[in-house]
């Protein structure tokens, strides 16, 4: 048996974002965090906003290195990876995350091992294998953790907390993250990929309080994000949360969907002392949110934000353009209901056929004739408002996309806040 097995765990800088170090990296400490309740230590090198000079001095010597993988940055991760090796030639290099969970098979050919979906488990499994000199499948897919509750809180003194950027209400803020998982099957999602399919897992009231109350009397945090895919889904956690945490006097943002958002969720949301919700409307179009599988109608998209309106809410609203069937008559369909429902903030994405997406496993089903094979091109919102336009179809091509996302912006702007450029909420 070797001596105790060292990691690090490293998250890849993204230098086209208008802001690179907006959070810690949550699923990295989750991972560090469930090594140290089982007797082992790892470290966090977060290199967003870390220019490539700095590198080799901020990377220490590790036996095992795990990299978190996004489509866009993986080119960036590969180039982590070459200096990591100059560090340690015999290293195991383990790539985990959103990318290396759609494509195990590619990825394998670049590192020694892949982590599929949450990774709690399998770097355990590593970390064992590694001291015990035990050899491994190249690609671990290991059960997901089902009682969230046995997760250990993430120990923020593995960061510089200072250094990070999110404010909530126009303070410093942390995120968050109550449940895993989402129930629905939208055609242009890739986080199914990250957990067990359409099963979504929750944290209890009291977990996810006692975790704000610590948090609060230890680093005096006063303002926080629900990272869940939609914080909204278990209507009587919701209410257990929202009574306990309006005694704490705190100020949090979350993500919702707006069939969940009627008079009483809104409430208990502000009453709990949520001042921001985000909802991903995408269209305004019937047919085109019936094509992405979005299962929302129209109604549910004006009842919400009016609800979320009426209980004091601040509304942000993600839209997207260029879904095949997209036409300038479903186009105006969405500036037409964003200006009858008047969300307070708004974003617009062009769509991008993510790996681990229905559209980019059955491109044709959706009438896709072509996908960019960069995925250094595969941004939905950059520095100055850009973004990637990486597909086309027999009635789409990369310019017309583009024209209608800079016509929904024109429309829009004058009567809503691009979402950039809000005030507190970053």
């Amino acid at each position: 048996m070797r001596e105790t097995c060292s990691v690090v765990l490293i998250q890849t800088p993204c230098y086209e974002l208008e802001d690179d170090r907006l959070e810690p990296p949550l699923g990295l400490l989750y991972l560090a965090m469930w090594l140290d309740s089982r007797g082992y230590q790892a470290q966090i090198v977060d290199l967003s906003s870390m220019l490539p000079g700095q590198w080799p001095d901020i990377i220490p010597p590790a036996d095992i290195y795990g990299f978190s993988t996004y489509t866009t940055t993986y080119h960036r991760t590969l180039n982590v990876m070459q200096i990591v090796k100059q560090i340690n030639p015999r290293a195991w290099m383990v790539a985990g995350g959103p990318h290396a969970s759609a494509l195990p098979e590619s990825v394998a050919r670049d590192f020694d091992f892949v982590v599929l979906g949450e990774g709690e488990e399998a770097i355990l499994r590593l970390v064992r294998a590694w001291e015990h000199g035990e050899t491994l499948p190249r690609v671990l897919s290991e059960t997901p953790i089902s009682n969230l509750d046995s997760l250990p809180f993430p120990d923020y003194s593995l960061v510089d907390v200072a250094s990070y950027h999110r404010t909530v209400g126009g303070h410093l803020s942390l995120s968050i993250l109550s449940s895993r998982g989402c129930p629905y099957r939208c055609a242009f999602c890739n986080s199914i990929i990250m957990g067990s399919r359409r099963r979504v897992r929750f944290r209890s009231a009291v977990n996810v309080v006692e975790e704000i109350r610590l948090l609060k009397a230890t680093r005096g945090i006063t303002s926080f994000r629900f990272q869940d895919d939609i914080f909204t889904l278990n209507l009587s956690r919701l209410r257990e949360m929202m009574t306990s945490l309006s005694d704490l006097d705190i100020t949090f943002r979350c993500f919702g969907r707006v069939d969940q958002c009627d008079p009483q969720v809104a409430d208990l949301l502000y009453q709990g002392g949520c001042r921001h919700i985000a909802f991903g409307v995408e269209s305004g179009s019937q047919a085109i949110l019936d094509r992405m599988r979005k299962d929302q109608t129209v109604d549910d998209i004006r009842e919400g934000i009016a609800n979320a309106r009426a209980s004091g809410l601040m509304v942000r609203v993600y839209l997207m353009v260029g879904f095949p069937g997209e036409t300038w008559g479903t186009v105006q369909d969405t500036v037409d209901l964003m200006l009858e429902c008047a969300p307070d903030e708004f974003s617009v994405y062009p769509l991008i056929p993510y790996p681990g997406t229905a559209l980019y496993q059955q491109p044709e089903s959706f009438g896709i004739t072509a996908i960019n094979p960069d995925f250094s091109q595969y941004f939905q919102v950059r520095r100055e408002r850009g973004t990637g336009y990486v597909f086309r179809t027999h009635d789409l091509d990369e310019e017309t996309i583009a024209h209608m996302r800079a016509y929904v912006i024109q429309q829009l702007e004058p009567a809503l806040v691009w979402a950039g450029d809000s005030k507190g909420y970053k």
